[in-house]
């Protein structure tokens, strides 16, 4: 397990959270599978032989695996599966990479770096170590391992590869190490800045292994040594990638991985289709060229034999030739030679091999070897310059009597500008011995063994075509061609660095790859301009929503579109609005409450008080007189007393019918009834006072109004409403009862010549706890309770309630229709069925 430097994460001493492991070994993957995916052809070190048939593969996983932790890491709900299947398969593609270039090779480095980004990797799968500086651990780990390397044993680190870096290895080494060991010492926790400051420092010799790399182009370990350095800056700088909070900056995270994941997956698909084509277009034209040059070797020897058949058909030349002598015979050589034609020297030789004439381009005279009848081997004369030579015989009678020998410079042949020579390697192997006889890069000596590629040997040996993808002898890649030169015991090897046949697909991906970061970066800004309006209309509503929640119950939100997010402002404005009369009737409410509990203490002390003293004052007359009290003024005490009784009860009343009805608990006991003695049962009762003064004036109908109603509540409305009247009405006014009959429903009317209603109070007149605003100046007493419970009796009988007035001091009249039939709600049960002796007995 990776040893953490602090005993406690250091964002609980209010710190930033450290940074995860994960990030830099996803950036690393994602580097690695562009690279591998892109340009395969790029990893031709001998050292990534066993791997290259694999390198596509290989590029796919590293892809798809740290694209799975990237996502795991910016969306933290994501499906625990998607980050665990990405750190598996980044760890087993990363450990088959590192056994085959590092643990098979010997490379420190490698042997040590990799195996604690594993176990980082692994740890960092619980959720609870990602709380932890593991990547502060992994670095300062790697970095007391180079350093103590890098002082103790320099040979770890060849020259070859870090050359650039050999001046300042021990320099490089003490940094490592010292700035490594303080980093892993539990300082940081008491004091995070020295932690942070070691960070930085310690990203310093990171990119010197990046920079001496990068000059010696080993582009893998140059990306890893780099993204660490940029970890180690991050670390430094308190800076951590994280999920983003606004909806602008998800809005750009969901743009940004969306476009990047099809992005990459379709430049893959193109980049491995464009791969295919052009390694076709490359197979196809190296077995052309080794084709084509062949044919030129072909062509090159036909014509020098032509050249000679041309001589040998010439009259003069067979005639010179019959005499044998050499004086005539060496003009029609040195016209020859002199004709520019390929050959060095041109021979008459007897059949045995006896010499009759020669002519050498220089003027010397040639030596006469033993010759086959067509093409001989190669050979050295006694000049530094190799030669081969052609030879015609000259037959009497069926038998080669003369040989004509022409010998061919094959300095001169490996000279000859072809296009195959221009792009190409070709040599011309003499298969017989395995001899050079043609190079185009002058780097081989002629006549030199050849020496050649397992793969390409067995092809020249057994003469046939073929298409070759090797490596030579100074492990560099090659893609070759073997083809026959025909008629002959040549043949042609045309090779070619990978790297520079493939140029032309690495072009293509480095191009692709291009794009697509263009595309994203263009996808990236385009984004921002696309979701401006979204994040502004967003911006707006959230700051209308901080607005309401401060109290500001007028903010709205402008609807610009109909869409979703217009939907939205709709409802917020909807929500405002309501929220805004909602909180105007809990003012509207609170004010009644307040009132009505002023109103009610004033009512309920206002018959408390008489009865209060009318009883004190009966009490202590009873006790101070010793014979009978006078009577008239104990009737007279009595009946106030009666009064403030029944005006006690009547508000008691009108409370406990508005708690009911506010519980849902006033019912009607409904049935047949006659309206007109309820009426005049009433209206007898405030005739009996008689002490207002007023006068009662009754339009009765002729006949009885009879209906389905509750007798006692219709009672509490016509006394509530004939109260009303009384109390506002002037003295000596008149109180007028009248009716509207038809079959259906019944209308009393109750008006008077009283204080009149404001048009203003008319439409809360009969809510609770309200009253007309001239008789609250006025000081009339009441609760406000006794219209509200009028509305609440009429409208359960299914009827309606209204008011009418003209104005202050023009009285007012007042409505109550009645359907003849109640509703069925209001009916009283059907009485239960009579139940049988049997039943009563069971």
């Amino acid at each position: 397990m990776l040893p953490t430097p602090q005993t406690s994460p250091p964002h609980a001493q209010g710190a930033a959270p450290p940074l995860v492991l994960t990030w830099p070994a996803a950036l690393i993957g994602l580097v690695f599978g562009v690279l591998m995916t892109y340009v395969p052809y790029e990893f031709r070190v001998a050292s990534f032989r066993p791997l290259y048939p694999y390198v596509r593969e290989m590029g796919i996983i590293y892809l798809a695996s740290s694209l799975a932790m990237m996502g795991a890491l910016l969306y933290p709900h994501a499906p625990r599966w998607l980050d665990l299947l990405g750190r598996a398969g980044f760890i087993l593609t990363a450990a088959v990479y590192w056994w085959v270039l590092n643990v098979l090779t010997g490379s420190f480095t490698g042997i040590l770096l990799y195996p604690l980004l594993f176990i980082g990797l692994g740890l960092e799968a619980f959720p609870s170590f990602r709380q932890r500086p593991v990547f502060r651990s992994f670095v300062a780990l790697i970095g007391v391992g180079f350093g103590l390397a890098m002082v103790g044993a320099p040979e770890r680190f060849p020259f070859a590869v870090y050359a650039h870096l050999s001046p300042l290895l021990r320099a490089t080494g003490l940094l490592f190490a010292t700035a490594g060991v303080v980093v892993l010492l539990p300082l940081g926790q008491r004091r995070p800045w020295l932690a942070r400051a070691l960070m930085g420092v310690l990203a310093l010799p990171y990119a010197m292994l990046a920079w001496a790399l990068g000059r010696g182009q080993f582009w893998m370990g140059m990306a890893v040594y780099f993204i660490l350095t940029l970890g180690c800056v991050a670390e430094a700088v308190a800076w951590r990638p994280r999920a983003p909070r606004t909806v602008g900056w998800k809005l750009l995270r969901g743009l940004a991985f969306a476009g990047l994941v099809p992005l990459l997956a379709l430049g893959a698909v193109a980049s491995f289709l464009a791969q295919r084509a052009i390694e076709e277009q490359v197979r196809e034209d190296t077995v052309r060229t080794a084709t084509g040059e062949a044919d030129f070797l072909r062509r090159y020897l036909e014509d020098a034999r032509a050249s000679l058949q041309v001589l040998l058909d010439s009259p003069g030349f067979r005639a010179a030739l019959a005499s044998g002598e050499p004086l005539q015979l060496e003009p029609y050589l040195r016209n020859l030679i002199e004709r520019q034609r390929p050959f060095e020297a041109v021979l008459a030789v007897e059949a045995d091999g006896s010499p009759l004439a020669s002519f050498t381009a220089s003027g010397a005279p040639s030596p006469l070897l033993p010759l086959p009848k067509n093409l001989s081997e190669p050979f050295l004369t006694s000049g530094p310059t190799p030669r081969v030579a052609l030879v015609l015989p000259v037959e009497e009678d069926g038998q080669p009597r003369t040989l004509l020998v022409g010998l061919l410079s094959l300095q001169q042949l490996s000279e000859a500008s072809t296009p195959a020579a221009r792009r190409f390697q070709v040599q011309v192997v003499d298969q017989r011995r395995m001899k050079v006889i043609r190079d185009s890069t002058s780097e081989v000596p002629l006549l030199s063994a050849a020496r050649l590629p397992p793969t390409v040997r067995e092809a020249v040996i057994h003469e046939g075509s073929a298409m070759i993808e090797d490596f030579d002898a100074v492990d560099r890649r090659i893609l070759g061609a073997v083809a026959p030169v025909p008629g002959t015991s040549w043949c042609v090897v045309v090779t070619q660095e990978l790297g520079v046949a493939y140029a032309g697909i690495t072009r293509v991906s480095a191009a692709v790859v291009g794009m697509l970061v263009f595309g994203v970066l263009l996808a990236l800004a385009l984004s921002q301009f696309v979701a401006r309006d979204v994040i502004h209309r967003l911006t707006a509503l959230r700051a209308a929503t901080a607005a309401l929640a401060a109290g500001d119950l007028d903010r709205r939100v402008e609807e610009e579109e109909d869409d979703e997010l217009g939907e939205l402002a709709r409802g917020f404005n909807e929500m405002a609005a309501r929220t805004g009369a909602t909180q105007a009737e809990l003012r509207e409410a609170v004010r009644a409450r307040e009132e009505f509990l002023s109103v009610a203490s004033h009512e309920l002390r206002t018959p408390l008080t008489p009865l209060k003293g009318f009883a004190s004052l009966t009490l202590q007359r009873l006790e101070q007189s010793e014979g009978p009290v006078d009577r008239d003024w104990l009737l007279k005490a009595m009946r106030s007393m009666s009064r403030q009784t029944d005006r006690l009860a009547r508000l008691v009343d009108d409370l406990l019918d508005t708690a009911r009805i506010q519980s849902g608990r006033f019912d009607l006991n409904c049935k047949p009834v006659d309206l007109m003695p309820v009426v005049y049962e009433v209206l007898e009762r405030f005739e009996v006072r008689g002490s207002e003064g007023l006068r009662f004036h009754m339009e009765a109908p002729s006949g009885p109004l009879e209906g389905v109603w509750d007798a006692a509540r219709l009672d509490q409305v016509i006394t509530n409403l004939l109260s009303n009247a009384v109390r506002y009405s002037p003295q000596g006014g008149t109180v007028s009862i009248s009716f509207a009959v038809n079959p259906s429903q019944v209308e009393l009317r109750v008006k008077d010549q009283g204080i009149g209603i404001p048009a203003e109070s008319l439409q809360r007149l009969f809510q609770p706890f309200s009253r007309a605003s001239n008789a609250t100046s006025r000081h009339f007493g009441g609760l406000g309770l006794g219209l509200f419970i009028c509305r609440e009796i009429v409208e359960r009988h299914g009827g309606s309630i209204w008011a009418e007035s003209g104005g202050p001091q023009q009285g007012s009249c007042f409505h109550v229709r009645l359907p003849r039939h109640a509703p069925q709600s209001s009916l009283p049960p059907p009485p239960s069925a009579p139940v049988s002796s049997s039943t009563q007995a069971a």
